[in-house]
C-alpha cells in the first residue's frame, strides 16, 4: 500500500518510541515483543497521515481527525472485574445466562475480565489477552503476530504495532472441535481515549471454531480512536465462524483492518456488521493460499444521521481451486454515507478460481448516499469470477402490498429493511447477538 505524503502529527514523531517502551514496560512484555514495538515506532516516525489523494481514502476524510490524535490517551485502562456483575450494562446484557463461552473482554487500554470453561481448557483451547499470551505463548506468536497486518504498513498499522494495548489470543489445536464460542468484548469508557488493540487467532489442521468480536460504547464528550487489527490462520481442513459487531457511540471514530489466511481445504464463514460511530473505515483481507480453500463473506452497515462508514475487502486467491463468495448490504437515512470498494484478486495459475463479490444498498431518505465500487484483477484464464452492485430506494410495490394488508407506514418500512438485513443476521451464530442486534437495527429505523 503506498501512503502519500503528508506531515506526520505533531508530537508523536517525537514520542512515539517513548510511548512504545512505557507500554511494554506496563504489559510484562518480552524483550522481542518491545523490539517490534520500537520499529513500528520508527516505521510510524517515516509514514504520513492518511490523505484524500490516496485511492483508498478518496471517499473518506480523516482529517478532522489529524489534530486531535496526538492528545489521544492509549494508556487509559480500567482496574480488572472480579464479576461479570463489575462491568458496563452494556456488556453484562450481553453475556448474561451464556454460561459456556470464553470470555475476554477489554476496557478501554485492558482486559478487566477473561474466562476459560473447564470444557474448553480441556481440549487445549486457548483464550487470554494478547499481554499474557506474549509471555506465555510467544512461540505461537512469533511468527504470527504482525505476519499478515506489518507486511502492509500504513500509518494506522503503524501506530497499531508501535502503540498496542490489549487485544487477544486465540488458539485452538489440531484436530480439536471446539465445544463453545470464544467472545471478545472492547468497550470504550469515554472520550479522549486511543485505543489499538491486536488480537491473533489460530486454528490448527482440522480444528473448528467459533469466535465473535463485539465492539461497543456509549456516547461521549470528546473524540476516541479505535484503531484495532485482527490476524486469523486457518490451518488445513480447519473451519472457523467468526463475527466482527461493531456498535460504538457517535464519538468514535473507527479503523480497523482484519486479515486471514487460509491453507489448504480451509473454510471462512466471516459476518461483520458496522452500526455505530460517527466515522469507519473496516478493511477486510482473505487470502486464499490453499486449494480448495473457501471463503464465505456476509456483512452490513446501516448509517443514520451523518454517520460515514466505508467498507473495503479483498478476496485474494492466490492458488487454485478456491471459492469466495461476499455479500456487503447497506442501508441508510438521513444524511448517511456509506462506500463499499471491494476487489477479487486471482494471481497467475490460480486457475479454477470460483469468486463472486454483491453489493446491495437501501436508500430510506433523499439525502442518504451509498457508492459501490467492485473490482476484478484476474491473472489466470480458466476461473469464474462475478461482481456486481445495487442502490435504491425502498420498493413502492413492496409497500402498497404490506399497507393494503393494514399495515401504517411505518411498519411495513420496518418489515422490509428487516427483511433486507436477515440474510445476514441468520448467519450471527449466537441467538442473543442476534437480538441485540435486531434492537439496534429497529432503534434506527425509527
Amino acid at each position: 500500500m503506498t501512503t502519500t505524503e503528508l506531515r506526520t502529527p505533531t508530537g508523536f514523531d517525537v514520542e512515539w518510541a517513548a510511548r512504545a517502551e512505557a507500554l511494554a514496560t506496563r504489559s510484562g512484555e518480552p524483550a522481542w515483543a518491545l523490539e517490534r514495538r520500537r520499529a513500528a515506532a520508527e516505521i510510524a516516525r517515516s509514514l504520513s497521515f492518511p490523505s484524500r489523494e490516496h485511492e483508498l481514502w478518496r471517499r473518506t476524510d480523516f482529517r478532522t481527525l489529524e489534530a486531535e490524535v496526538e492528545k489521544l490517551d492509549p494508556f487509559a485502562e480500567s482496574p480488572a472485574a472480579r464479576r461479570l456483575d463489575d462491568l458496563p450494562p452494556a456488556i453484562r446484557s450481553r453475556v448474561t445466562g451464556d454460561d459456556t463461552s470464553a470470555l475476554v473482554i477489554q476496557r478501554d487500554g485492558g482486559v478487566v475480565f477473561e474466562r476459560v470453561p473447564a470444557s474448553l481448557a480441556r481440549q487445549g483451547v486457548i483464550a487470554c489477552p494478547m499481554g499474557r499470551a506474549l509471555r506465555d505463548h510467544a512461540d505461537r506468536l512469533t511468527g504470527t503476530l504482525g505476519g499478515l497486518l506489518e507486511s502492509d504498513y500504513d500509518w494506522y498499522v503503524a501506530i497499531g504495532a508501535a502503540l498496542r494495548t490489549g487485544g487477544a489470543f486465540v488458539y485452538v489445536p489440531d484436530g480439536v472441535d471446539a465445544v463453545a464460542p470464544v467472545r471478545l468484548f472492547h468497550w470504550i469508557d469515554g472520550g479522549g481515549r486511543l485505543v489499538v488493540p491486536r488480537s491473533v487467532v489460530v486454528l490448527g489442521r482440522g480444528a473448528r471454531a467459533t469466535v465473535v468480536e463485539e465492539l461497543l460504547s456509549e456516547t461521549a464528550d470528546g473524540i476516541s480512536l479505535y484503531a484495532g487489527g485482527t490476524e486469523v490462520y486457518l490451518g488445513d481442513e480447519s473451519k472457523l465462524i467468526y463475527g466482527t459487531l461493531q456498535d460504538w457511540g457517535r464519538n468514535v471514530y473507527h479503523y480497523s483492518n482484519q486479515r486471514a489466511r487460509l491453507d489448504r481445504g480451509a473454510e471462512l464463514q466471516w459476518i461483520q456488521t458496522v452500526l455505530g460511530g460517527r466515522m469507519a473505515k473496516a478493511n477486510s483481507y482473505f487470502s486464499l493460499a490453499g486449494p480448495g480453500s473457501q471463503a464465505y463473506v456476509h456483512g452490513f452497515m446501516f448509517g443514520d444521521q451523518r454517520q460515514h462508514f466505508h467498507l473495503h475487502t479483498l478476496q485474494r486467491h492466490l492458488v487454485d481451486h478456491t471459492t469466495s463468495d461476499l455479500l456487503i448490504k447497506g442501508c441508510l437515512k438521513g444524511r448517511a454515507r456509506s462506500i463499499y470498494q471491494g476487489l477479487i484478486q486471482v494471481s497467475e495459475g490460480a486457475q479454477r478460481t470460483d469468486a463472486y463479490q454483491a453489493n446491495r444498498n437501501l436508500l430510506l431518505s433523499d439525502t442518504a448516499r451509498a457508492d459501490s465500487i467492485p473490482g476484478l484483477e484476474i491473472l489466470a484464464n480458466d476461473v469464474r469470477c462475478t461482481h456486481g452492485a445495487t442502490i435504491g430506494h425502498v420498493d413502492p410495490e413492496q409497500m402498497y402490498y404490506l399497507m393494503a394488508r393494514g399495515l401504517p407506514p411505518a411498519e411495513a418500512q420496518r418489515l422490509i429493511v428487516e427483511g433486507f438485513f436477515a440474510p445476514v443476521l441468520d448467519r450471527i451464530p449466537l441467538e442473543n447477538v442476534r437480538e441485540q442486534l435486531r434492537q439496534v437495527i429497529q432503534h434506527k429505523i425509527g
